[in-house]
């Protein structure tokens, strides 16, 4: 008996917390674009620029925030190792509909990152696939 206990508590959690993956074809991917700019200093780094637009979206009962991580082992693109901690571009404390971020290459501090979304929506988690940006052409 106790290990059927101990065994649906675990279902639980497990459920409870678990990720699903976001849907490709989702409304909420056509608002983020990734754009290179040109570095003034070097003319063989691009810059990033992130930009997002969920202004035609209804967004009641959802959080949707942008995740980026600078990478240490570029050749290995999404399924790199974390070089350090995680850039909250876009998240609940500092939200707006539309808007943008320059990624810069010199204060990232890195060669290359991963970026994904994550929406929450009726306490269910939901993440994109990890996509990659160089900033060495």
């Amino acid at each position: 008996m106790k290990k059927v206990l101990l065994f649906s508590i675990f279902l639980f959690f497990q459920y409870g917390f678990s990720q699903t993956t976001l849907d490709k074809n989702d409304a909420i991917f056509k608002g983020v674009k990734i754009e290179n700019l040109q570095d003034p200093k070097f003319d063989f780094i691009n810059n990033a620029k992130i930009s997002w637009d969920f202004s035609t979206l209804d967004l009641s009962n959802k959080n949707i925030s942008i995740e980026v991580i600078t990478i240490y082992d570029c050749f290995n693109g999404e399924n790199a190792s974390d070089f350090k901690e995680t850039i909250q571009v876009l998240n609940k404390d500092n939200f707006v509909k539309k808007g943008n971020r320059d990624l810069i290459h010199v204060e990232v501090g890195a060669k290359c990152f991963k970026w994904r979304l994550v929406l929450v929506e009726n306490n269910q988690t939901k993440v994109s696939d990890w996509s990659y940006f160089s900033f060495l052409k």
